[in-house]
């Protein structure tokens, strides 16, 4: 049986088209509940639910982060498998099935993870390898994006086309297919995180304890990507770079810690804006400098 996790913040129609695409007659057998973490969404998404006996839905009265709110639905959860899904996530017919063939026949693999297509059908990359300063200070000087195959990106493998499955570091959160044992072995998603890496985090630590994740590109789901936090871009970003100190201080010698620091405040504002002038996206410039500008705010607050 299947446990489902899926937290929500604003999705609007991306939530209730998951919980459409999960509650299907082919997976009626595999489904033993579906936690519902509600991080105090504005908008309306979940009175466009339809009701389930199997569907289980938390409202949290404040935004507890993404980590915190992932804890309280994994808490909740008692079957042999459990899948974290995002709201801008939609199985197809076989996926849940395909899953646990998979699993029921690979006993070594702790965390699987799927290809997932854009809205056009398209492969998207959705695995990522564990960072070293070195790769952060490529992304800073945009070596990354100019030559993926020489300078490897930090995260995300855009290097690789995600058509073949293989072993990796780390799958996206957006569908991370896990047996129930990881809890017992590392525990749940570090709270530090309040959103980004934590997924990441949590994978290092499932290698660092002998683990393996695996990407499995014969199953599949759609993925719209960006769904919730597509509105915010600058908030997004300040998330985003804060996690990413976050992880650099927790794994990272002080030179590396300080190398990734480096680029996070000197470097990449400089380079992100410049990529942008040259596109002409006059735009974009100012909401990444209002990220930019929260990190700030941020880090001198919490001295």
């Amino acid at each position: 049986m299947i446990d489902i996790v899926i937290v929500n913040w604003n999705s609007d129609n991306y939530l209730s088209k998951c919980i459409q695409s999960i509650f299907i007659k082919e997976n009626e057998c595999f489904i033993n509940k579906v936690v519902i973490i509600d991080n105090n969404s504005s908008d309306n998404s979940l009175q466009k639910i339809k009701p389930d006996n199997k569907l289980v839905i938390i409202q949290n009265h404040e935004n507890k982060g993404f980590s915190k709110a992932c804890n309280q639905g994994f808490q909740l959860c008692t079957s042999e498998y459990i899948l974290l899904l995002n709201p801008d996530t939609q199985l197809m017919e076989t996926t849940l099935a395909d899953c646990i063939s998979f699993m029921s026949e690979r006993y070594d693999v702790d965390i699987l993870g799927c290809q997932l297509l854009d809205d056009n059908n398209n492969v998207t990359h959705s695995c990522a390898r564990f960072p070293k300063p070195l790769r952060y200070f490529y992304d800073a000087l945009g070596l990354s994006k100019i030559a993926p195959a020489l300078f490897k990106p930090s995260l995300l493998m855009t290097d690789w086309d995600h058509k073949e499955s293989r072993k990796v570091d780390q799958v996206m959160g957006a569908f991370m297919f896990m047996r129930k044992t990881v809890f017992e072995k590392i525990g749940y998603f570090d709270e530090r995180f309040f959103v980004y890496y934590e997924e990441l985090d949590f994978s290092k630590r499932i290698a660092d304890a002998g683990g393996i994740t695996y990407y499995n590109s014969d199953i599949k789901a759609t993925h719209s990507g960006g769904g919730t936090t597509s509105n915010v871009k600058s908030f997004r970003l300040y998330l985003n770079l804060r996690s990413r100190l976050q992880y650099a201080k927790k794994y990272f010698t002080v030179t590396g810690h300080f190398t990734v620091w480096l680029c996070t405040f000197c470097i990449e504002p400089l380079t992100r804006n410049i990529f942008l002038l040259l596109k002409g996206n006059f735009k974009e410039i100012k909401e990444v400098c209002k990220g930019y500008v929260l990190l700030l705010q941020n880090k001198f607050l919490n001295r």
